[in-house]
């Protein structure tokens, strides 16, 4: 363990060296090339990703290294996100959400006032990303019915799974752990029962629903 920590170290630092020497910034997303429509029988409407709220030291351009040993952050300033991490969540689960259900959000309707739709605010309590280790994402959120009848709902969700090389192999597993979130979404706005997703999703540690 300690080989592998310090090994770690020396990957990151000579990570941290090629940032000072080659100031050209790269950028990256969150939304994911590879999303996929869901069908379902049951009705579906629409639905709106409002508040996504994250903590301060993250809501940036840049993307952020949990230290493995959990000390401290590492901020990378040659790698940033392609906008702040609070929007890319937004849009990435916006598409996501959109493709799954064959549905626009919400927020493109004029209507809104009138429309029947599925109102969703998140808070971003943990995301964590451990160079060639592994990223963590819990998420919190209230799923609310807008201009129908419907119980709200809050839950939480742990996720987590192993990344792969250099920065782009935690964009990857970034970008799989918000896939695995829109799942639970999906099957919420469906009237399916959310726990069943665990089945289907190795990457989901815990979740909650009250």
């Amino acid at each position: 363990m300690l080989v592998r920590k310090s090994c770690g170290l020396l990957v990151l630092a000579g990570l941290l060296s090629a940032c000072a020497s080659a100031p050209t910034t790269r950028y990256f997303s969150l939304q994911s090339a590879t999303q996929q429509a869901v069908a379902t029988e049951a009705e579906v409407r629409a639905f709106a990703v409002q508040g996504v709220n994250v903590p301060t030291q993250l809501d940036r351009r840049q993307i952020v290294l949990t230290l493995a040993d959990g000390q401290g952050v590492q901020v990378l300033n040659d790698y940033q996100w392609a906008s702040p991490l609070a929007d890319e969540i937004h849009q990435s689960l916006s598409a996501e959400l959109s493709q799954r259900l064959g549905v626009p959000s919400a927020q493109l309707s004029r209507s809104e006032d009138k429309l029947a739709y599925w109102r969703v605010d998140l808070t971003v309590q943990r995301f964590d990303t451990v160079y060639e280790d592994y990223v963590q994402q819990d998420i919190s959120w209230r799923l609310s019915p807008e201009n129908f009848e419907g119980s709200p709902r809050l839950c939480r969700v742990s996720l987590r799974t192993e990344a792969g090389q250099g920065v782009e192999g935690l964009v990857r597993a970034h970008q799989q752990l918000q896939r695995d979130f829109a799942g639970v979404l999906v099957q919420q706005v469906s009237g399916q029962d959310v726990h069943t997703v665990n089945q289907n999703s190795p990457h989901i540690l815990a979740l909650s629903c009250a």
